[in-house]
C-alpha cells in the first residue's frame, strides 16, 4: 500500500478544523453531549491500541495482566515513553509527563479539557475488552485541563 504524502497546507486546515470542533462540542450543545461524542472518538483510538497490542504480544489480550503487560510493551517500543500502566488490585495507574494524544503529537490537536473525554473513552475500551464487568476512569490531572501532567485510574472488574 503507498504511503499517503500530506501537505503542510493540509495539515494546517486539518488542525484547524479539528480546533473549531472541538471548541463548537461544548459551546453549541451540552457538556454531557460533548464528552459522550468524544468518548465514541476515544473507543476507536482503543481498537487501535488493542490491534498494536496484538501484534506486538501475538494474541489478543485476554486479562488484565496481558492488557497491561502490552500496552506497557507498546509504550516501550512503538512510542518511546517510559511511563507504564501499574496494577493496584483491582485498579490501574498510569502518570504520564506529556499528553499522549496521536493528534496532539502530530500537530493537529492542542492539549484541551474536550480530548481527556476522549481519553475517558479509550480507557473504557481497551479495559472492557478484556473485563467482564463494568470499568470506570478518573482523570486526576490533566494536561487538557491546566495540569503539569496526566494522571489516570482506571477501576475494573475482572
Amino acid at each position: 500500500m503507498k504511503k499517503l504524502e500530506i501537505s503542510e497546507a493540509a495539515i494546517k486546515v486539518n488542525a484547524a478544523w479539528i480546533e473549531a470542533t472541538e471548541n463548537a462540542l461544548p459551546a453549541h450543545g451540552s457538556p454531557a453531549l460533548a464528552e459522550e461524542v468524544m468518548k465514541a472518538a476515544g473507543q476507536k483510538c482503543a481498537q487501535q491500541i488493542l490491534d498494536d497490542c496484538r501484534g506486538i504480544v501475538g494474541k489478543k489480550p485476554e486479562t488484565v495482566d496481558e492488557l497491561l503487560d502490552a500496552t506497557n510493551q507498546r509504550r516501550l517500543q512503538i512510542h518511546n515513553l517510559a511511563s507504564v500502566w501499574e496494577r493496584q488490585g483491582n485498579k490501574a495507574h498510569l502518570e504520564i509527563d506529556e499528553c499522549a494524544c496521536t493528534l496532539v503529537k502530530a500537530g493537529l490537536a492542542k492539549p484541551s479539557a474536550v480530548d481527556c473525554s476522549c481519553s475517558i473513552g479509550l480507557m473504557e475500551g481497551i479495559f472492557s475488552a478484556v473485563c467482564r464487568g463494568p470499568v470506570g476512569v478518573e482523570v486526576v490531572k490533566a494536561i487538557g485541563f491546566g495540569d503539569d501532567k496526566c494522571e489516570f485510574y482506571v477501576d475494573f472488574v475482572e
